[in-house]
């Protein structure tokens, strides 16, 4: 029963990088992500599935495996400003994500792991990050989860020290938890994250936001279970016509007020595996 709480920490051990410095954060992030992308790229197959036995055994996974190790000797105190954090954590997360459906092997869903967001972790810099320390504890400013209701870190926690000061809503269009319903996967640079975030959340709401037989609006579970993280761009609505594109949507969330509808969220592999 305990090992179901056991933490999982896919980038042990440590690189062995003997006398080289490390390389700085934003690069490592950035190199982690493209090498785990150039991976699944190599794998898939004609039909969109992948094949992960190709993936585990190619020149590419090992290079994003050593990437992930490498994080251990992240500098963390060159991690300083709001963007470059942005980029660093949210090609970390991503990252982490997929390592773990590779080497965890799962099939259908992240949930076949008992407590995946809490256990699945990495080393980074002298800390243990999990997935909800990343998304919850850093990106979103350490507010509350919407399931379950608390805090990934503590008041005392040090790494509390690494999070942003504030949310920002179009983290939620960037990040990948390995489902259908979710975002996709790009990889972040500081010096253009405002430019890729404005691009992530155009797209996804373009594509998912959509108008019912009815005249209710649908709208991803996301903008549910992170509404308050919309309040500083005036709530749902008006987040939703900062992006949205001329047309029926459009003029129905320019209604007062707006009908919304959550669609259900698929949480079945985005990249399904070779059976």
């Amino acid at each position: 029963m305990l090992g179901l709480f056991r933490p999982i920490v896919l980038n042990d051990p440590p690189a062995l990088d003997g006398d080289r410095p490390p390389r700085s954060p934003h690069a490592q992030g950035e190199e982690l992500q493209r090498q785990a992308l150039a991976a699944l790229g190599a794998a898939a197959t004609p039909g969109g599935k992948v094949d992960y036995a190709r993936l585990r055994s190619s020149a590419e996974w090992t290079c994003a495996v050593e990437a992930a190790r490498a994080l251990q000797h992240v500098p963390l105190a060159e991690l300083v400003g709001r963007s470059a954090r942005l980029a660093f954590w949210i090609n970390v997360f991503n990252a982490l994500v997929l390592h773990a459906i590779v080497a965890l092997e799962i099939r259908r869903s992240v949930h076949e792991v008992p407590l995946f967001f809490t256990r699945v972790s990495y080393r980074v810099g002298g800390f243990r990050l999990s997935l909800d320390d990343i998304e919850h504890g850093l990106l979103r400013s350490n507010r509350r989860r919407h399931f379950p209701p608390f805090r990934a870190l503590g008041r005392l926690d040090p790494r509390g020290a690494l999070a942003l000061d504030h949310v920002d809503p179009r983290i939620h269009f960037a990040l990948n938890c390995g489902a259908q319903s979710c975002p996709p996967v790009g990889v972040y640079r500081g010096q253009a994250i405002d430019q890729q975030l404005d691009l992530a959340a155009r797209n996804f709401i373009n594509q998912t936001v959509a108008l019912d037989s009815t005249g209710r609006i649908t709208c991803s579970k996301i903008f549910r279970w992170y509404r308050a993280d919309f309040a500083s761009a005036g709530g749902v609505v008006p987040f939703l016509l900062r992006y949205v594109d001329e047309g029926p949507v459009r003029a129905a969330l320019a209604a007062a007020p707006p009908r919304l509808r959550w669609t259900s969220y698929q949480w079945t592999l985005a990249h399904e595996p070779v059976e």
